[in-house]
């Protein structure tokens, strides 16, 4: 039964990868994912099902359109190997037969977020209408694989997934001011922006999770009742941050377990509140939103923001633990990756997203283990 699983795992990820290519390619370009049907970009023929058959077309095919002879970009066959092979592994480390639907909810969230990242690497965007809606598959998921080995209870998830974008969004906030050169920031949205994670950063480093989230929330009242954004200097706020953290150290007000969790999961709540908030926002009312800066004008990032929810998301089927494991890799793959490229003269970086989810794959599959090892060489 786990073998015809797997078999039928990967089948149908090759289908799921099939219409992952029709979304990498019309999402960023605004166009309906669902109709009209697939056609070839170069002559517009409508394709029939023989030429849609995942991998095996392109192959017969020789990578070429049947009609006008144009090239299929090889992306194709292999975006569609990829979600077989990972909807297999799926299907092989967590089979129905003992965890009933856990796998489900995986396989979906996993699907969004190749999607996400192939988008990534040709756009350097991480689209808010696949992460987002990951993000809470992956939490309402975590209901459905509660008690599986592996896995994150329903607590566990959306610690992790909190602790995953209050990482991303203090590296963004500290990073970019010290880009800055201590600079305050020119964002100013309101009612709810980046301030209420800067605050709730600070707080919950003094204070714990519960202050932090309390402080954010006071700072978003303040900018409801004056209907202005009322905010403090990012270089006095992340100076008292970095005070409060020294002082846990020695236990002052809370120990330093409290006060890095705390900064974490406060900062990421408001982070993803932001999130949410101006994502629904710009889809109901897209006119009403201040103009970006052009990419001349644009401040210097240390963590781009698509990031701070691709984390989030990976938070919540890794769990804290092996999301720091996720990290870890993914900055070790990422470096790797941009030596290699420079070396050999690659003007085009791969972004930080994919080389982020590929450190979270392999989180999921072996991150106990790295885990189990590293605790073994801090000694019995």
């Amino acid at each position: 039964m786990t073998a015809l699983t797997v078999v039928f795992a990967a089948l149908f990820g090759a289908v799921v990868g099939s219409f992952g290519n029709v979304v990498v390619y019309r999402l960023p370009r605004g166009e309906s994912v669902v109709s009209p049907g697939s056609r070839c970009p170069s002559c517009g023929r409508r394709l029939s099902a023989v030429d849609l058959v995942p991998v095996l077309s392109w192959v017969f095919l020789r990578g070429r359109c049947r009609t006008c002879g144009a090239r299929i970009a090889v992306r194709y066959p292999l975006v569609e190997a990829l979600m077989a092979a990972l909807f297999a592994a799926l299907a092989l480390a967590f089979p129905p037969e003992p965890h009933g639907a856990a796998v489900l909810p995986l396989l979906v969230v996993v699907a969004m977020l190749v999607m996400a990242a192939i988008i990534d690497i040709e756009r350097y965007v991480l689209p808010d209408v696949l992460t987002l809606p990951a993000l809470a598959l992956a939490l309402l998921g975590s209901l459905v694989w509660a008690g599986t080995p592996g896995l994150p209870l329903p607590a566990e998830a959306l610690a992790g997934a909190l602790a995953g974008a209050g990482v991303l969004v203090l590296i963004n906030r500290v990073g970019g001011l010290v880009l800055r050169r201590l600079g305050d920031t020119a964002e100013r949205l309101w009612p709810v922006s980046l301030d209420q994670v800067n605050v709730a950063a600070v707080a919950g480093a003094a204070l714990g999770v519960w202050g932090g989230l309390a402080a954010g929330g006071l700072s978003f009242l303040a900018n409801l009742v004056t209907r202005r954004t009322l905010r403090l200097g990012e270089a006095l706020l992340y100076g008292l941050w970095l005070l409060a953290l020294v002082l846990s150290t020695m236990g002052v007000p809370v120990d330093l377990t409290t006060a890095l969790g705390g900064t974490a999961m406060a900062a990421g709540a408001w982070a993803l509140v932001g999130a949410v908030y101006w994502w629904l926002h710009d889809t109901l009312v897209p006119q009403a939103k201040p103009e970006e800066p052009g990419e001349e004008d644009a401040e210097p990032v240390a963590m781009g923001f698509g990031d701070v929810k691709l984390a989030a998301v990976l938070g919540a089927f890794l769990g804290w633990e092996r999301l720091l494991v996720a990290l870890f890799l993914a900055v070790a793959m990422g470096a790797v990756g941009g030596v290699v490229a420079r070396l050999f003269g690659g003007g085009r970086l791969v972004p930080f997203g994919p080389y982020l989810l590929l450190g979270g794959l392999v989180s999921l599959f072996v991150g106990d283990a790295v885990i189990a090892w590293y605790l073994g060489l801090l000694g019995p």
